[in-house]
């Protein structure tokens, strides 16, 4: 069996029963958070200018954009993402070598549970899943030092959870985690030396492309 098929089985077979009373409020507070930061962005200049390409360039209207509006779920997911990250102060998990943002995970997640009339318990469970996948490779594969940056780790984590949201099965489910590792790996020169606006939407742009269901 290979990796990702391993994974895709793990992602699979995760329930709402598997996460602890513990974990689900920390959930929730996670979700709070993040919507908190999102709200705090809504003005910022790389959002507005996203925001003006999304209706300018038009997608059907099937997930919500924070602070109001519907568009596709490849798009709910860069804008609401840009939204939870930009302002720099959602949550942080420290791992040896390694630094990343779980809560990045909501927008792709959130716009896959709503394009799948997910329940809430789903969405949880799905953010479950993508928080633990990031951490999880954090802690075993940090990638920082070999000059790649943490959204790497953070392809496979939206991916199944958008994987877990959607329902998918183990083989798709593991295409998508193959898809994510193949084709959107970054390099960590977006955090160093002179900062550009993509340090914030370098995650958002990643988890847009893993928020679609399979053709």
């Amino acid at each position: 069996m290979t990796v990702a098929a391993r994974l895709a089985r793990f992602v699979v077979a995760r329930s709402w029963d598997d996460i602890s009373g513990l974990a689900r409020e920390e959930l929730k507070l996670r979700v709070l958070d993040a919507l908190g930061c999102a709200l705090g962005a809504l003005q910022a200049p790389p959002v507005t200018a996203i925001r003006a390409h999304l209706e300018e360039f038009g997608g059907r209207p099937l997930c919500t954009l924070i602070g109001g509006g519907e568009t596709a779920p490849d798009r709910a997911a860069l804008y609401n993402g840009a939204l939870v990250r930009y302002l720099d102060f959602n949550d942080s998990y420290f791992a040896p070598g390694e630094t990343c943002h779980p809560s990045d995970n909501l927008a792709p997640v959130l716009a896959a549970a709503e394009y799948a009339n997910a329940s809430g318990k789903e969405l949880l469970t799905a953010l479950a899943v993508a928080y633990q996948v990031q951490c999880r490779l954090s802690d075993e594969a940090p990638v920082r030092a070999r000059g790649f940056d943490h959204t790497t780790q953070g392809s496979y984590a939206a991916a199944a959870g958008a994987a877990k949201a959607l329902r998918l099965g183990e083989t798709d489910t593991a295409n998508a985690l193959a898809i994510a590792g193949t084709a959107l790996n970054a390099l960590r020169v977006t955090r160093t030396g002179a900062l550009s606006q993509w340090k914030g939407l370098a995650y958002p742009s990643r988890p847009s492309e893993r928020s679609r269901p399979p053709s």
